[in-house]
């Protein structure tokens, strides 16, 4: 099935009682090596309930996070089908390098519309649907340590995740405070994922900024991180389930999960 045309949420035909399950929606699992893909390998090895979502073909239902209107079909559908939604976990993200004399204006709000009103309009789609509705709600983005790090070429991406970060602190005192709900909003601000698609772009990129080799920016990106290497998609994975299923009192703080690369 055309993932264009799930917006309708024909996931599965699972006859176990959907509500008896916590049902999980992860944004951005397009890719078998993606963060997302980890992501959801791991909740449905622990048992849960997981719904896919992302603007290419392959993920469960078809969501382009930049679209109020799809946004919301895919949370009705959700709605519908299990009527609860206990975590929703983004793990999409663009990053489009580029010096700031000649950057697309184009690049500027894809990255901005991706990146962080995105979460915005999941957010928002999430509190609309489901809020007081008696269970935890876990409201868990990937962000980046970018939001944190000066880099060269980056500034898009970097206010993007800034954004992401304080948007995230701003909403979760708000859920927290002022809703019935136990609500957890926390971001993860991750260093460098190694094998991924954005990996792998963000080397290219660098290689040719640089005029250097390949092998020559992997071995220059990694050179910023204190123990020698990135993350795995897998490590990612497991820090979202244990923030997700054991951090509550984090929620409206952002965890920099990076080896100290902030430190130098």
């Amino acid at each position: 099935m055309d993932c264009k045309s799930c917006i309708e949420l024909e996931v599965c035909d699972n006859t176990e009682s959907s509500c008896t399950r916590k049902v999980v929606l992860v944004v951005g699992t397009n890719c078998k090596d993606n963060i997302g893909a980890g992501v959801v390998e791991k909740f449905k090895a622990e048992g849960y309930e997981v719904v896919t979502a992302d603007i290419h073909n392959g993920a469960d239902v078809f969501m382009d996070v930049t679209n109020k209107y799809i946004v919301n079909q895919v949370f009705e559908g959700i709605k519908r089908k299990y009527g609860r939604l206990d975590m929703v976990l983004p793990c999409h993200g663009i990053n489009l390098l580029g010096a700031i004399g000649e950057y697309p204006e184009e690049y500027w709000d894809k990255t901005i519309d991706i990146n962080l009103k995105g979460l915005f309009l999941l957010l928002q789609a999430y509190v609309s649907h489901f809020d007081n509705d008696g269970r935890r709600k876990v409201f868990l983005p990937i962000t980046s340590d970018t939001s944190e790090i000066p880099k060269t070429s980056t500034f898009a991406y970097g206010a993007s995740k800034a954004g992401a970060n304080h948007f995230l602190r701003c909403t979760a005192r708000e859920l927290n405070k002022y809703h019935t709900d136990d609500w957890v909003i926390t971001g993860l601000a991750i260093g460098m994922v190694t094998g991924t698609a954005m990996d792998a772009k963000t080397i290219a990129d660098v290689a040719a900024q640089r005029n250097i080799s390949q092998e020559k920016a992997a071995a220059m990106l990694v050179a910023n991180i204190p123990i020698g290497r990135g993350l795995t998609t897998h490590e990612v994975a497991e820090w979202v389930y244990f923030v997700a299923t054991k951090g509550d009192y984090c929620s409206g703080n952002i965890l920099r999960i990076d080896a100290g690369q902030c430190q130098g």
